[in-house]
């Protein structure tokens, strides 16, 4: 169906994530669709993170999935990364980062510098977020792949993969916060 985009659904942790790009040390911030601040969580997916906001001209708010790796690097299952969702002291999360890793995985952009994109169609905002990202990416930083149109390769990957599935969406949708 051209008017449908087919994306992996991973089994992870929905995640907003604020980039503003500086000298030295960007800022970044990572919370959940609930709200909750998740930033001081997941350190090795911040330091990926910073990496990635040090090659950005301007401030950016992504939309993704913070999703615990394999040991191929792949995107695992959501019970791997329970036993780093409430923890606080900082030894006990870095421990956990050690023995889970995690990565982002980005799949929408909802601001551009000043630029509100969330009324642009999903096509249009995919298009942007794969020329912010260019070339770059890292084991933990990555935007998410997509196919528009025929979902039967993608969906063969996910079954071949063990992804939770894909989700569908109308290529001409716009965000809603």
């Amino acid at each position: 169906n051209p008017a449908l985009v087919y994306e992996p659904k991973f089994d992870g942790i929905r995640a907003l994530v604020s980039l503003e790009p500086a000298t030295g040390q960007p800022r970044v911030r990572l919370w959940s669709r609930n709200g909750n601040d998740k930033t001081s969580q997941f350190p090795e997916v911040v330091k990926g993170l910073r990496e990635f906001a040090l090659r950005l001209k301007a401030p950016v708010l992504l939309d993704g999935e913070v999703v615990a790796l394999d040991a191929r690097g792949e995107p695992g299952g959501f019970q791997q990364l329970q036993g780093r969702m409430h923890l606080k002291g900082e030894r006990d999360i870095a421990r956990e980062a050690t023995a889970q890793r995690a990565a982002f995985i980005a799949f929408d952009i909802l601001r551009d510098g000043g630029e509100d994109l969330r009324p642009l169609i999903l096509t249009h905002r995919r298009a942007r977020l794969e020329r912010i990202f260019g070339a770059s990416g890292s084991a933990e930083v990555r935007h998410g792949e997509y196919a528009a149109g025929d979902g039967r390769r993608l969906y063969a990957r996910a079954m071949e993969q063990g992804w939770e599935g894909l989700v569908a969406k109308r290529a001409d949708s716009r965000y809603e916060s």
